[in-house]
Protein backbone atom coordinates (compact mmCIF):
# COMPACT_ATOMS: atom_id res chain seq x y z
CA UNK A 1 0.00 0.00 0.00
CA UNK A 2 1.36 3.43 -0.91
CA UNK A 3 0.72 6.69 0.94
CA UNK A 4 -2.03 7.82 -1.44
CA UNK A 5 -3.89 4.55 -1.06
CA UNK A 6 -3.49 4.64 2.73
CA UNK A 7 -4.86 8.19 2.96
CA UNK A 8 -7.76 7.68 0.57
CA UNK A 9 -8.84 4.35 2.10
CA UNK A 10 -8.80 5.67 5.67
CA UNK A 11 -12.14 5.81 7.46
CA UNK A 12 -13.49 6.64 10.88
CA UNK A 13 -15.70 3.97 12.41
CA UNK A 14 -18.31 5.20 14.84
CA UNK A 15 -20.44 2.08 15.10
CA UNK A 16 -19.42 -0.56 17.61
CA UNK A 17 -20.71 -3.93 18.75
CA UNK A 18 -20.93 -5.30 22.27
CA UNK A 19 -18.62 -8.18 21.36
CA UNK A 20 -15.43 -8.22 23.43
CA UNK A 21 -12.13 -7.83 21.58
CA UNK A 22 -9.87 -10.87 22.08
CA UNK A 23 -6.89 -10.21 24.35
CA UNK A 24 -4.42 -11.18 21.61
CA UNK A 25 -5.88 -8.56 19.28
CA UNK A 26 -5.64 -5.88 21.99
CA UNK A 27 -2.01 -6.79 22.69
CA UNK A 28 -1.15 -6.68 18.98
CA UNK A 29 -2.81 -3.27 18.48
CA UNK A 30 -1.11 -1.78 21.55
CA UNK A 31 2.23 -3.18 20.45
CA UNK A 32 1.84 -1.57 17.02
CA UNK A 33 0.70 1.72 18.59
CA UNK A 34 3.98 1.93 20.50
CA UNK A 35 5.66 2.62 17.14
CA UNK A 36 3.41 5.58 16.27
CA UNK A 37 5.07 8.99 15.96
CA UNK A 38 4.07 11.86 18.23
CA UNK A 39 4.44 15.64 18.32
CA UNK A 40 8.01 16.58 19.21
CA UNK A 41 8.65 12.83 19.59
CA UNK A 42 7.44 13.08 23.21
CA UNK A 43 5.36 9.87 23.12
CA UNK A 44 3.40 10.95 26.21
CA UNK A 45 0.64 8.36 26.06
CA UNK A 46 -0.36 5.74 28.55
CA UNK A 47 -2.63 2.86 27.60
CA UNK A 48 -5.21 1.19 29.79
CA UNK A 49 -7.52 -1.64 28.82
CA UNK A 50 -10.78 -1.64 30.78
CA UNK A 51 -13.53 -4.27 30.57
CA UNK A 52 -16.62 -5.40 32.41
CA UNK A 53 -17.95 -3.38 35.36
CA UNK A 54 -15.12 -0.82 35.38
CA UNK A 55 -15.77 -0.11 31.68
CA UNK A 56 -19.50 0.38 32.32
CA UNK A 57 -18.70 2.82 35.16
CA UNK A 58 -16.22 4.71 32.97
CA UNK A 59 -18.81 5.06 30.20
CA UNK A 60 -21.39 6.29 32.70
CA UNK A 61 -19.07 8.92 34.18
CA UNK A 62 -17.86 10.08 30.77
CA UNK A 63 -21.44 10.44 29.57
CA UNK A 64 -22.35 12.50 32.64
CA UNK A 65 -19.34 14.74 32.09
CA UNK A 66 -20.19 15.35 28.44
CA UNK A 67 -23.86 15.97 29.29
CA UNK A 68 -22.80 18.57 31.88
CA UNK A 69 -20.65 20.34 29.23
CA UNK A 70 -17.60 19.96 31.48
CA UNK A 71 -14.57 21.69 29.91
CA UNK A 72 -11.76 19.49 28.68
CA UNK A 73 -9.02 18.63 31.13
CA UNK A 74 -5.74 20.51 31.04
CA UNK A 75 -2.96 18.88 29.05
CA UNK A 76 -0.51 16.77 31.03
CA UNK A 77 2.39 17.96 28.89
CA UNK A 78 3.40 20.78 26.56
CA UNK A 79 3.09 19.81 22.91
CA UNK A 80 6.10 21.99 22.13
CA UNK A 81 8.14 22.55 25.28
CA UNK A 82 9.79 26.00 25.46
CA UNK A 83 13.21 24.42 24.90
CA UNK A 84 12.07 23.21 21.46
CA UNK A 85 11.11 25.38 18.50
CA UNK A 86 7.57 25.03 17.18
CA UNK A 87 7.63 23.79 13.57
Amino acid sequence: MDVYEAVTSRRAVRGFTDQPVPRGVLERVLSAAAWAPSGSNLQPWRSCVVTGGPLAELKKRAGERVAACHPWDEREYEMYPPALKSP
